[in-house]
């Protein structure tokens, strides 16, 4: 599966909200050395949904401004073009990004494995059923395509090519799309499931375990950056993925913290299916842990190999995407964040 183009990530998309300058250097004043995270601009490729609340614990007490996208393409040149600091991506669009030639880094883990599940609408019985069915998928290049296209061709390979895939932003608009009748299935977020179950008749079909391969392996989301802002601001990078771990740590540790700052992030959302998602999240083990590097050498290569794998790139990458020493230093933080 191609990626957006190299020219399309460099031309990008204007960027919403975030200041016009950088974002104040790496020292909290001048002849300070300490670092500064404050003003950070800091850009998601969709809006936000329950699976980002942890990361807002961290961003809270990072200072970060947040802006949302419409893709990972469009973060990536918003990175590209100095209009935003970090970006919150897919890992296999980054690595994507660097195989193009895009000087991209990953410094954090967001998300240490793919959320979607595949749901399907109550006539829809199984991944055999979906021949000349409509099947959404956020944007191309995206895990949730490569996650339904493998595993129809895996599971249903007699049907792949009567299957229609579309293309649609934003796991909510999916699963809306689905109970209008215009999508048949899509992988979905847990709390659009969850929304979905609450009409009976909808269900999964398939999860992302289902995947061969080194699907168990795969990282969901990466924190990134440039490789010229990892060079040039790294006491800065360093505290703010202390600061991401610090709001993980908080997610593990309080419900009630991340229930009352997912109110505020996602207010649309159904209050009452928070504390139920909140478990799905916490009991697979979503975010990273003080401790344990989220990505490692070993990690990276089953990554590569199973992203690889599925048609994301053709190449074998070698690892200068990583930055190793910064999701070193995040993992080693044992603090937590302050008030939500």
């Amino acid at each position: 599966m191609a990626v957006a183009t190299t020219a399309a990530m460099a031309a990008g998309l204007t960027a919403c909200g975030g200041s016009n300058g950088g974002s104040g250097g790496a020292t909290a004043s001048s002849g300070s050395s300490t670092p500064t995270t404050s003003g950070m601009r800091v850009a998601y490729a969709s809006a936000l949904d329950p699976n980002d609340v942890a990361d807002q614990l961290g961003l809270d007490a990072a200072g970060a401004k947040v802006q949302t996208l419409n893709a990972d393409s469009a973060v990536i040149a918003g990175l590209q073009r100095g209009s935003i600091d970090v970006g919150n991506v897919d890992v296999n669009q980054a690595v994507a990004a660097r195989s193009k030639g895009l000087p991209i880094k990953i410094i954090y883990v967001a998300q240490t494995t793919p959320e979607y599940v595949f749901v399907a609408r109550p006539e829809v019985g199984s991944l055999a059923d979906l021949a000349g069915k409509n099947v959404g998928f956020q944007e191309r290049g995206s895990q949730t395509e490569l996650f339904v296209k493998n595993i129809v061709k895996e599971k249903a390979p007699a049907i792949y090519g009567k299957v229609k895939f579309l293309a649609l932003a934003e796991s909510s608009r999916r699963a809306q799309a689905m109970v209008a009748k215009r999508l048949d299935a899509s992988p979905l977020e847990s709390i659009n499931l969850a929304q979905l179950e609450k009409q009976g008749g909808y269900h999964q079909i398939a999860t992302w375990a289902d995947l061969s391969g080194d699907a168990s392996k795969a990282v969901g989301t990466a924190w990134i950056t440039t490789d010229k802002k990892y060079a040039s601001d790294k006491a800065q990078l360093t505290a703010f993925v202390k600061d991401l771990q610090k709001g993980y740590n908080r997610t593990y540790a309080d419900k009630a913290a991340w229930i009352a700052r997912a109110k505020k992030a996602v207010p649309d959302v159904d209050a009452s299916l928070l504390p139920a998602v909140y478990d799905i999240y916490v009991g697979r083990n979503m975010y990273p842990k003080s401790g344990t590097p989220a990505l490692t050498p070993e990690t990276y290569v089953a990554n590569e190999r199973f992203y690889r794998s599925v048609g994301e790139w053709t190449k074998q990458q070698d690892d200068s995407v990583m930055a190793y020493d910064l999701i070193d230093a995040g993992a080693a933080e044992t603090g937590t964040s302050g008030g939500a």
